[in-house]
């Protein structure tokens, strides 16, 4: 008895493969997170925001002549307080304009909003979109 209980106690502090395994696999994990993480760090390049607008006629019972906008932040920073203009145009002639603010758009990321026009769209040669403004916190 007393052998089985030395070879136990010498034993104890060996792992088995499953532990030595799970280790493994944390390590490599946490080691493939600091590198990913440090090249991230090296290769920022810091842009400013880079505001695109995309727009298409969404028209509801409540509001037919209503546009769905998209604003897409291309850049490396944030934009706040973007505001964006649509304006129905027939040749050099400004029929209408609609604004839509969005309050914050983070680096490499979409934003979307509603604008309503009362004149029909119908009616104008051409929608335009413009980002009027825009502000880096």
């Amino acid at each position: 008895m007393e052998k089985t209980k030395r070879k136990y106690r010498e034993g104890d502090d060996s792992k088995n493969p499953l532990e030595w395994t799970v280790f493994a696999v944390s390590l490599l994990l946490i080691v493939s997170i600091l590198g990913y993480l440090g090249h991230q760090a090296y290769t920022y390049v810091p842009t400013s925001p880079d505001i695109q607008v995309k727009y298409r006629p969404d028209p509801s019972v409540q509001a037919p002549y209503r546009y769905h906008v998209s604003i897409i932040n291309l850049g490396n920073q944030t934009a706040e307080e973007v505001l964006v203009e649509l304006a129905l145009k027939r040749g050099s002639d400004e029929l209408e304009t609609a604004e839509l603010q969005i309050p914050f758009a983070p680096k490499e990321s979409e934003r979307e909003g509603w604008v309503t026009f009362k004149t029909n769209p119908a009616t104008a040669d051409t929608v335009a979109a413009r980002v009027m403004s825009y502000k880096k916190p």
